[in-house]
C-alpha cells in the first residue's frame, strides 16, 4: 500500500463527484475496515455513474485512503491550533486536564474552524482506528510533523504537567492515551450513528466529562516503582 502516496492533483478538489466519492468511502472504511472495502464498493456507494470515477479522481484506491489521512490531520491540526492559541491567550493550560479536554474536543468538533467538520457519526475517528489496526505505516508514511505540529505541542504541555517519573513511563501513559482517546471517540461515532441520540452510554451528559477524567486519571496516577 504504499505505491501511490500521493492523491492525484490534477483534478478539481470541489468537483461534488470527488467529494462524493470521499465521504463514501470514509464511511464505508470506517464500517468495515480498509481491506474489507472494494473499489467497486466505494463507487456504488457514492452513486458514481461512471465505474472508473475512483481511479480518474484519486488514481487508486491507495491514494483515496492517503488524501482522507491527510483531510482528517489538517482537520485536527487546525482545530488544536486554535484551541491552543485560545488557552494560551488566557494563562495557558494549568493541568492536565485542560489538554485532555483539548483534545477531545476538538475530535468531536467543538473547536473546528468550520462548523461543517463536527464529526460525531462521520466516521474520523473509526476511520483512524482502522488504520491502526491494519495500516498503521501506511499513517506514518503519509503524516510528517506539519500535519501534528499543534499535537506534538499539545504532548509537551502534558509531559510538563504531569507528575514527575521516569521518562519511559511517561511515554507509554501518553501512547495509552492516544489509544483510548481514538478507540471511545470511535465507540462515540458509531454509536450516534445508530441513534442520533447516542445511546445509553453517550447520551448522559456526564458521558464526556467521565471520558476526560478517566484520560486525565490515566496520565495521573501513580506508576510502580
Amino acid at each position: 500500500m504504499t505505491e501511490h502516496l500521493a492523491p492525484k492533483a490534477t483534478k478539481p478538489n470541489d468537483d461534488p463527484t470527488r467529494e462524493k466519492i470521499k465521504t463514501a468511502a470514509q464511511q464505508l472504511f470506517s464500517a468495515h475496515g480498509l481491506d474489507g472495502v472494494s473499489v467497486r464498493d466505494i463507487v456504488k456507494a457514492a452513486g458514481a455513474k461512471n465505474g472508473a470515477s475512483l481511479h480518474y479522481y484519486f488514481g487508486s484506491k491507495e491514494g483515496l485512503i492517503t488524501e482522507l489521512v491527510l483531510d482528517g490531520a489538517r482537520r485536527s491540526e487546525e482545530g488544536r491550533q486554535q484551541a491552543l492559541g485560545l488557552l494560551e491567550t488566557g494563562q495557558g493550560p494549568k493541568s492536565v486536564a485542560d489538554i485532555v479536554r483539548l483534545l477531545v474536543e476538538v475530535e468531536i468538533g467543538m473547536h473546528s474552524p468550520q462548523p461543517s467538520d463536527a464529526r460525531a457519526g462521520l466516521g474520523h475517528m473509526r476511520f483512524i482506528v482502522a488504520l491502526q489496526i491494519s495500516h498503521r505505516n501506511l499513517m506514518r508514511t503519509v503524516l510528517d510533523g506539519q500535519q501534528n505540529r499543534a499535537y506534538l505541542k499539545c504532548l509537551a504541555y502534558l509531559r510538563r504537567l504531569m507528575p514527575v517519573m521516569p521518562p519511559e513511563v511517561v511515554n507509554q501513559r501518553l501512547i495509552f492515551m492516544y489509544f483510548t482517546l481514538t478507540s471511545s471517540l470511535a465507540a462515540r461515532e458509531a454509536a450516534f450513528e445508530a441513534d442520533p441520540r447516542g445511546g445509553k452510554l453517550w447520551s448522559s451528559p456526564h458521558a464526556l466529562e467521565n471520558l476526560i477524567s478517566s484520560i486525565t486519571g490515566g496520565l495521573e496516577a501513580p506508576y510502580a516503582r
